[in-house]
């Protein structure tokens, strides 16, 4: 079974919407993030392409230690897979059909609590493929069975093809109200972090460099502040508060984004989704 993105996103999105942080952020704290990132002196501000990096202090079990890949991000919200939380279940198991994936030891990633069911993919392609979505550099989209025997007969595939069961989402200024509140860090995102690293060394290594780097951003973001006569008590909530509120998934509403135009989303076997 394949259904279009466009129609998984919304589905997902009226069935989360009850209970969804949707309501905007504080209009005071975002201007203050945003101001603080445009000068170049703040965090780096979330965008399609780029990691979210869960705070230490992020206690909330489904996100612990997680480094998330944003697929999709802007008005209606922001959409990512989580990239180091590798399953038992083998991507053989939920794809037996797929001969190419014979004698293969690839996993599955439980990208998320929403949808476990459904299986997104990224790979790495010199082109892009159709019916994939570029996210950053060389790195696309995708839920297609074509784009995934196509990648996996291509040599050297065991660093270029990555299963996701499941995502992550986020109503409109619901991330950014997170990030303000210290749930997140916001890095560059690198291929070789989702294809070649261990799971295992991905969050401890981007945890160790963002969170020095935010440091020193909220250093100079506190200088520069008090320059411009700019509370530095208000700048120091904004960039380096600590805190973490335990979410349930039903509380992250997703939306449609341009992630789905061309994009196709597998579906697995309910018997294998249930063992995730």
């Amino acid at each position: 079974m394949r259904i279009s993105l466009a129609s998984l996103l919304l589905l997902v999105s009226c069935a989360s919407a009850v209970g969804a942080e949707g309501v905007p952020a504080d209009a005071a704290t975002m201007s203050l993030y945003a101001a603080s990132a445009a000068s170049g002196h703040g965090p780096l501000a979330p965008a399609k392409g780029r990691f979210l990096v869960a705070s230490r202090s992020l206690v909330d079990p489904t996100f612990a230690q997680t480094v998330v890949l944003l697929l999709s991000y802007g008005a209606q919200g922001a959409l990512g897979v989580v990239i180091n939380r590798p399953t038992t279940i083998r991507l053989r198991t939920a794809l037996p059909q797929v001969e190419e994936l014979r004698g293969r030891a690839d996993p599955i990633y439980l990208g998320g609590p929403v949808a476990a069911n459904l299986m997104l993919l990224l790979v790495r392609a010199p082109r892009r493929p159709k019916s994939a979505e570029r996210i950053f550099g060389d790195v696309y989209a995708s839920g297609s069975m074509k784009v995934l025997r196509e990648s996996l007969a291509n040599r050297g595939s065991a660093k270029r093809v990555r299963a996701y069961a499941g995502n992550a989402g986020w109503a409109p200024g619901q991330l950014e109200r997170e990030i303000a509140r210290g749930d997140w860090y916001v890095a560059p995102a690198e291929a070789v972090t989702v294809f070649e690293s261990q799971p295992d060394n991905v969050w401890p290594k981007l945890i160790e460099r963002v969170s020095g780097q935010w440091t020193r951003a909220a250093t100079s973001a506190e200088t520069v502040s008090t320059s411009r006569s700019m509370s530095s008590t208000v700048v120091a909530r904004v960039v380096t508060t600590r805190r973490s509120t335990p979410r349930s998934a039903n509380r992250r509403a997703l939306s449609a984004s341009s992630l789905a135009r061309g994009v196709t989303v597998m579906s697995m076997f309910p018997s294998v989704a249930g063992r995730l």
